[in-house]
């Protein structure tokens, strides 16, 4: 469907300066700072600088998202950085020095030696290194990377998956606190299983399918998409849900308070609209619940007067009028604003209504001015909901590398050269 110039130039606009900010910021802040040239691996404690802040622990996550980003940016177009290259190290290092060979399944972390400080096999992680392993895969064709992703996806049915209610949390026999307890407010509560952990699961699949075009992983996709579709979604506010108990009924935070991410619902969102097209749905079948996640962070999280993305609210109502929530519900999170790009731009394309185009436009230019840092390189943590302020300046920790940042900016080029281009 054909643009109009005013709208078609704005785009233009933004896929410029996103491909920049790709190629000379986000991409050489991490792939400069990170590498442990001694050990291996990668150290993703970092300063606003790329300083080096922690050395003590590499936590298996990072690892993954880091080989999924430079394998994509790879496929991208990006082949004269030798990023590839770092990922073909980074995959041997996990393989060699995160695995249990014993038990099988990946060590949450290890030092920076390679001996194993935390021996937690947490489900999520798994996910994630589907997503890494398979993107890995089809950026380098080596056979190793979709066996060992096979590997994977074998030990999460085996070990996690819970008769028709989706997986456990940790498959290790451990008594963990759920993953990110604190940012759900979900305590140390046992037997709680969470949408953002089945969310990461299905895009681990998507991933994965899209590598291994086998139909074992196709119709495990199908069955999370359809749990999701129908147990992880309120039924009335069109939001996810954030906890459950291991039959999927849910469950509200320590204070008996119902919140909901607005980024992991803006995720699941443009999440399920990729398991559709794999599946081979009809679009319009489910297009009521996809738009209508990404329309509750629009009139619940998003700040219409700024750009820029809540992290948390009530499920029903505005996140500013939620005054008994605490106040680092307003903080706007790099991940977040990441998420909300892809779930704008994706629905932009998909229904070319204006609502999705100018929130598209304000939270972009919410991002250039405040979330990225210019000067140094990377996209601060967090930033505060009317000053953009860093909460820090540190850029990365145990859970923030390039990945989400570093996703968002490559498929908003690519959807926006579509939506030109049509």
């Amino acid at each position: 469907m054909p643009i109009e110039r005013r709208i078609r130039n704005k785009l233009s606009e933004i896929q410029k300066k996103a491909e920049n900010n790709l190629k000379d910021n986000v991409l050489p802040f991490w792939t400069k700072n990170t590498w442990d040239d001694e050990y291996g691996g990668f150290l993703t404690r970092l300063d606003r600088t790329g300083k080096l802040i922690d050395t003590s622990e590499k936590v298996f996550i990072m690892q993954v998202r880091m080989i999924w980003s430079l394998s994509a940016a790879h496929r991208f177009g990006i082949t004269d950085k030798r990023y590839l290259a770092t990922a073909h190290d980074a995959f041997d290092y996990i393989i060699q020095t995160m695995w249990d060979h014993n038990e099988g399944g990946f060590y949450f972390s290890v030092a920076r030696d390679g001996k194993p400080t935390n021996r937690r096999k947490n489900t999520d992680f798994h996910a994630y290194a589907l997503t890494g392993l398979s993107e890995y895969y089809c950026a380098s064709q080596r056979k190793e990377a979709l066996e060992w992703a096979n590997r994977v996806f074998d030990v999460l049915i085996e070990k996690a998956a819970d008769r028709e209610f989706g997986f456990i949390e940790d498959f290790d026999d451990g008594k963990w606190p759920v993953l990110n307890s604190e940012q759900m407010n979900l305590g140390d509560q046992q037997g709680i299983k969470t949408i953002d952990m089945h969310t990461n699961i299905m895009e681990g699949f998507i991933y994965l399918y899209k590598a291994s075009n086998n139909p074992k992983h196709l119709e495990a996709l199908q069955k999370i998409f359809h749990l999701i579709i129908s147990k992880g979604i309120h039924p009335d506010y069109n939001c996810g849900v954030t906890a459950f108990d291991y039959d999927w009924n849910p469950v509200p935070d320590v204070d008996g308070k119902w919140t909901t991410s607005y980024g992991l619902n803006v995720e699941l969102a443009w999440l399920l609209l990729e398991a559709v097209d794999l599946l081979q749905y009809s679009k319009e079948e489910y297009k009521k619940i996809i738009l209508g996640i990404i329309d509750h962070a629009l009139s619940y999280g998003f700040d219409k007067e700024r750009g820029g993305l809540a992290a948390f609210g009530p499920v029903i109502g505005h996140v500013l009028e939620a005054t008994d929530l605490p106040e680092d519900r307003l903080l706007k999170a790099w991940w977040e604003q990441a998420e909300m790009l892809n779930a704008l731009i994706y629905a932009y394309e998909w229904t070319r209504e204006n609502k999705y185009f100018e929130a598209l436009v304000k939270l972009f230019d919410w991002i250039w001015t405040y979330q990225i840092d210019h000067e140094y390189g990377g996209w601060y943590q967090d930033v505060y909901w009317d000053s953009g302020k860093p909460l820090t300046t540190d850029k990365g920790s145990e859970w923030k590398t390039a990945f989400h940042t570093s996703r968002a900016l490559m498929q908003l080029n690519k959807v926006i050269d579509k939506i030109i281009k049509a």
